[in-house]
């Protein structure tokens, strides 16, 4: 009988025991790795919208895009401290938005979009141009180009999209768009005029939602529409009008609204190291509105002009104002506007009380009817006017209207961006 050789036994358990030791850490590592490693999936900002719309009436696939459809819909983002809201997610996954309300208001100039005084206010292409991108946070990060739907429309019952904008940043609402979110039922709808992006007959909407063709020169609305890359993720926001989706985080002011004494304004321009501020009601003088005519007989806003409203303004008011000592000087556009806004801004004026200019950032109030700083003609007394529901007219100069005065201050002065229920207090003293 053979002996049992105990060493063997020792060492054929000691072997099992390493192989079992192995295979659990190396199992153990390999579990680990691939958990520490794995590629968590990220919600871009369409996968929240079409998870967060699922089963929603008004949120319908269109030809493979989803549209945002009548009224009141939840489709509210903030982004560039701007209030958007959101058009469609197309079937790429890019999420399409326009700004709620119109930011400014030009003649188009060129029914040819990419041609047209518009496209350049909109988009940074030489000289003066991209007014509003420069406002825009890291679009190099947010945003792709919009191809917006431009074909020539001679039925609106019979609308196409076989010819598209392409290589354009910001561009403005189609009436393909329009039809597809609800017409004159739709959010895009809101009481103002603006240009349709489309070729051929200049297309506009008009204050009550009908699509109309627009004038030779009409001066209308921009409602500017842009597209969030496919990548783009959500940081917070439920899309309501009190919560809406925001994207990013930015502290530009415009927008923003600012007490200085017992005045309430709003910064409507960033200027270096200086704000521009308009006021959010008309002009008061015990609690009375003050009307004023613009001028005797010309465009200029002429501070030595006596008895017409720059006059006024950089004198009698500058000086009732407690808080005059933190007003700066500005440049007043002051020229002639046909169909090329950047005619109007070369002519400048200095003044520390001005008004409103066309091509200026016009934000969303009630004040109505008041002068801009701006003329039609070199041989003409008519002024531009400014109404809130962007379409602008001419009135001769010397009628008798409400005032909208304009200031600048120091930037350092407004620590952060105002609401209207929470508005920056500026210290003057």
């Amino acid at each position: 009988m053979r002996k049992i050789s105990f060493k063997k036994i020792f060492n054929f358990i000691s072997l099992v025991f390493l192989l079992s030791c192995v295979l659990f850490y190396s199992y153990r590592f390999i579990t680990l790795y691939l958990d520490n490693n794995k590629k968590e999936s990220v919600k871009t900002f369409a996968d929240v919208i079409k998870s967060n719309n699922s089963g929603n009436n008004n949120f319908k696939n269109v030809k493979g895009d989803y549209y945002f459809y009548g009224k009141d819909v939840n489709n509210y983002v903030k982004y560039s401290n701007f209030v958007w809201r959101i058009i469609k997610v197309d079937k790429s996954g890019s999420v399409i938005v326009s700004l709620d309300s119109n930011i400014s208001a030009l003649a188009k100039g060129n029914n040819e979009f990419k041609k047209s005084n518009i496209y350049e206010w909109l988009n940074k292409s030489g000289d003066l141009s991209g007014v509003f991108e420069s406002v825009l946070n890291d679009t190099s990060l947010y945003l792709s180009d919009t191809d917006s739907c431009i074909d020539k429309v001679s039925d609106i019952k019979n609308i196409t999209c076989k010819d598209k904008l392409k290589d354009t940043l910001i561009s403005i609402p189609s009436l393909n768009d329009y039809v597809n979110t609800g017409g004159s039922k739709s959010f895009l709808n809101n009481g103002q005029y603006y240009h349709l992006v489309n070729s051929g007959d200049s297309y506009c909407i008009d204050n009550s939602g009908k699509v109309g063709k627009a004038e030779d020169g009409v001066i209308a609305g921009i409602k500017p529409v842009i597209t969030f890359k496919k990548t783009v993720q959500l940081n917070s926001g439920e899309g309501t009008v009190s919560k809406p989706y925001e994207i990013d985080d930015y502290s530009s002011l415009i927008g923003g609204y600012v007490k200085i004494g017992e005045d309430i304004w709003r910064v409507y321009g960033e200027d270096g190291d200086n704000v521009k501020l308009v006021l959010d009601s008309y002009l008061k003088v015990n609690n009375l509105e003050v009307e004023s005519k613009y001028s005797k007989s010309s465009y200029v806003f002429n501070v030595q002009e006596v008895g017409c409203l720059a006059y006024y303004l950089n004198g009698k008011y500058l000086n009732s104002l407690v808080y005059k000592n933190i007003l700066e000087d500005f440049d007043l556009s002051n020229g002639i506007y046909t169909n090329d806004y950047k005619e109007n801004v070369k002519s400048k004026v200095k003044v520390k009380v001005g008004i409103m200019s066309v091509g200026d950032f016009m934000l969303e109030s009630k004040n109505s009817e008041y002068y801009l700083s701006t003329g039609v003609s070199s041989e003409s007394d008519m002024i531009y006017v400014f109404n809130n529901d962007y379409k602008i007219h001419t009135r001769a100069s010397n009628n008798m209207l409400k005032v909208v005065p304009t200031i600048q201050i120091k930037k350092s002065l407004v620590p952060s961006y105002g609401t209207k229920e929470n508005v920056v207090e500026v210290n003057y003293g």
